[in-house]
């Protein structure tokens, strides 16, 4: 387990008013977090934490690279990412208050605030939804085993919907709308 004791920030012992940190996320930092889709990173997260009476904002400007893994070949895809996120801190006891995704309820007994999910989910939302190497970078080999298998699994799928065509529905539920679709 990767130690994330970088991340936590003590915002007790801060006086009102703005305060920076800076963190360099690594592949050690995504490791820390099973699941990851992130394979590997280079990024800079610069934070600036304006602390109020009432609550802080925290505003987060991340920058860099990230490595993930191709759609298609599976192989190591590198996209990179620049994006700055708002998230607010409320100090209240009154957990009932409703809030909202960038609004998050800190209770007055806390002393400290753990960034490193946040930072974990900020850089997720800024992967692409598909991730593809550019057109031709592919690895060749992978993609036409996969292909061949592909064909394979189409062709055994037609297969079995022939056969079950052939031998009649199990089900009498499907005849009857199988008539229904023939009747229009």
């Amino acid at each position: 387990m990767t130690d994330l004791t970088e991340y936590i920030i003590p915002f007790s012992g801060y006086k009102i008013g703005n305060h920076n940190f800076t963190f360099k996320i690594q592949k050690t930092f995504f490791d820390a977090f099973e699941y990851s889709e992130i394979k590997d990173g280079d990024l800079v997260v610069e934070l600036l934490l304006e602390k109020s009476e009432t609550m802080m904002i925290a505003y987060f400007d991340i920058a860099g690279e990230i490595t993930l893994e191709c759609d298609t070949c599976l192989g190591d895809v590198i996209e990179t990412v620049s994006k700055k996120y708002r998230q607010i801190y409320k100090f209240t006891d009154d957990e009932d208050l409703n809030l909202t995704d960038e609004m998050t309820h800190v209770s007055f007994k806390e002393f400290e605030i753990n960034v490193a999910p946040l930072i974990v989910e900020f850089i997720n939302l800024c992967k692409p939804n598909k991730v593809n190497h550019e057109e031709g970078k592919c690895d060749e080999e992978l993609t036409e085993m996969l292909n061949e298998y592909l064909l394979v699994e189409e062709h055994i799928e037609i297969e079995s919907i022939n056969n079950e065509e052939d031998e009649g529905d199990l089900d009498p539920r499907w005849n009857a709308l199988r008539n229904l679709k023939n009747k229009q």
